[in-house]
């Protein structure tokens, strides 16, 4: 009785049918254990991008010869050519709306073509591309090689600072292109400029292509943010965990959107990810902490930002789509990739994949994460009180015995394996599908070196395992029941009765591992009601008629009374003790 050998069954039981109900939440759980990690997460490494923001890329802004134009008026051939030849995306339609395949930006820009008269692929289908150099986030930039008759022609594309390197532009008309490039940024746009150049010849290599470009202009992109993540982002400040995005926007533009959010402020900084490349690692883990966005993050970055919060006690979840997030992903507590947008790569590395790509079903995966951890620990308290009660009581009856002759233990072998049933089975099984309380994301989260068996789940178990002890061995010694003198069949059966209705009314007593009163949720899980209806009436059928096999005698309507009443004095007893809990804590809050 005293090895609790039914933990690995709740553990693989509790998982198993929370890795079903995750789903229904859209996310699916890869690796078990991940759904109960995740809930002890303290830092959220989280991409904008889909996460954050619907991935719903709109073309809201051109800037094109020195001023802005209507996307539907817009006709520069040069800068449309742009949009639809330097691109690998397309477009298709699917239930009256138009959807992308390939990069949403890219696939922004051919929709606003299409708005200015110009069909992508029309082009495509009469253009000869000769090269094509990828966008890359070390680059940030992307280019093609059309042929053009007997010359080329070359148009890139890609970050505003990154295109005006590769341009001869005045100084003062560089000023009014970056005045209104910061303009858009502070409206939370995504900025993306385009420069083309004409050669006679095929260009000998990417640095070839891209030097002497000539700037063409910018367009501004809105990627809005989900209804649910403002919510989701104040329900993870509320339950302790950290937020931080890590994007590829510019400082501005990703400065925006986290004030939008609310992550700034308090000493919380945003910088760009060139602010690390110079600081030692002392001065990295320093600045680290009030770090809440980098801008023109890198999966470099985003790796040495993991192994940091790491080494400092910190369980991390890391989000993530492309192929480069793989090593954060795999190096985090949870790696998280997106489900819609994300790469094969990424959903290999990752530990969760999000059926719908939204923040806020990660917050749900926290929460159902805690709520799993809450029920392992509901587990643990009752196993090992009907440990400590059934050991302490066999023990001390063992050394009263060498000094009182004719006092043994009250437990036949029999009898302790029906208690291990009881510790192992239905009534401790149903703890571990305890229904989530309304108060988790309101916890702190659970530190990495923390133990499972609190000290306040430690004095419960020491309490209620003494009490139930104390309480058989005094019957034993003192038989204030009342049971007939003489009678050692019936004391046994008293006891052993006894014995176990007090484990099944401390069941009751686990459901609640804080201050809060037993009956406040007492039928939530109807689950637990009818295996405790369903195990007490086994013991009283064991009782009265299983004498043949558990050497046990029939009791009396007025002892069941008793024995059932004093069994439900350990109910009142921790319900005295949360009560005295609750007025200390009032009084010291005062």
């Amino acid at each position: 009785a005293a090895v609790p050998e039914g933990l690995p069954t709740i553990v693989a039981i509790s998982l198993s049918i929370n890795i079903a109900r995750m789903a229904k939440q859209n996310a699916l759980v890869k690796k078990m254990v991940a759904c109960e990690t995740i809930g002890c997460i303290n830092v959220i490494c989280s991409d904008k991008t889909g996460t954050l923001t619907e991935n719903r890329m709109t073309v809201t802004d051109i800037w094109s010869q020195g001023a802005f134009k209507a996307v539907q008026d817009f006709k520069d051939p040069v800068m449309l050519t742009n949009f639809c030849l330097n691109s690998t995306a397309d477009l298709y339609e699917e239930d009256n709306s138009v959807r992308f395949v390939g990069n949403p930006t890219e696939g922004a820009l051919l929709v606003a073509a299409e708005k200015a008269g110009t069909y992508y692929k029309n082009m495509r289908e009469s253009s000869e591309i000769s090269d094509l150099f990828p966008f890359s986030s070390d680059t940030k930039n992307m280019t093609s090689c059309v042929k053009n008759g007997a010359g080329y022609t070359i148009y890139t594309k890609g970050s505003p600072e990154k295109i005006l390197a590769l341009c001869s532009v005045s100084e003062p008309e560089r000023l009014k292109i970056e005045e209104a490039i910061v303009g858009l940024q502070k409206r939370a746009r995504r900025v993306l400029a385009f420069a083309h150049k004409d050669v006679a010849a095929r260009p000998l290599s990417r640095e070839d292509a891209e030097s002497g470009m000539k700037f063409d202009g910018f367009v501004g992109i809105a990627d809005p943010l989900r209804a649910e993540v403002k919510d989701a982002v104040h329900a993870c400040k509320t339950a302790g965990i950290e937020v931080k995005m890590l994007t590829g926007d510019n400082i501005v533009t990703a400065t925006a959107i986290a004030d939008e959010l609310g992550l700034l402020g308090e000493g919380n900084i945003a910088v760009e990810a060139s602010y690390f490349e110079n600081l030692s690692d002392e001065e990295f883990s320093k600045v680290l902490p009030s770090v809440r966005v980098i801008a023109r993050s890198t999966p470099l970055l985003k790796m040495r930002v993991v192994k940091e919060l790491k080494s400092k006690g910190n369980v991390v979840a890391v989000t993530g789509d492309g192929i480069n997030d793989a090593p954060a992903l795999k190096n985090a507590d949870v790696g998280i990739a997106m489900g819609i947008s994300g790469t094969e790569v990424s959903k290999e590395a990752a530990d969760i994949v999000l059926l719908n790509d939204s923040f806020s079903t990660i917050v749900t995966t926290v929460k159902w994460g805690r709520g799993i951890y809450e029920n392992f620990k509901r587990f643990i308290q009752f196993q090992l009180t009907v440990n400590v009660a059934s050991v302490l009581t066999v023990f001390l009856c063992t050394i009263f015995g060498m000094f009182w002759e004719g006092f043994e233990s009250p437990f036949s072998a029999l009898d302790l394996l029906w208690i291990n049933i009881i510790m192992d089975g239905p009534p401790a099984l149903t703890l571990g599908l305890e229904p989530m309380s309304d108060n988790l994301m309101k916890n702190k989260p659970t530190a990495r070196g923390e133990s499972i068996v609190s000290a306040k789940m430690l004095r419960r178990i020491v309490l209620n395992g003494v009490y139930v002890s104390v309480i058989c061995l005094m019957q034993h010694l003192f038989n204030f029941l009342g049971v007939p003198e003489g009678n050692e069949a019936m004391m046994s059966s008293v006891i052993f009765t006894l014995f176990v209705l007090f484990q099944l009314f401390n069941a009751f007593n686990c459901r609640e591992l804080g201050k809060e009163s037993i009956f406040k949720n007492l039928f939530k899980n109807r689950l637990m009601l009818l295996s405790f209806a369903v195990t007490f009436a086994l013991q009283v059928v064991i009782t009265q008629f299983g004498g043949l096999f558990f050497d046990t005698v029939p009791l009396d309507a007025l002892m069941w009374l008793k024995v059932v009443a004093l069994a439900f004095s350990i109910v009142l007893l921790n319900e005295l003790v949360k009560l005295v809990e609750r007025l200390f804590g009032k009084k010291k809050t005062k």
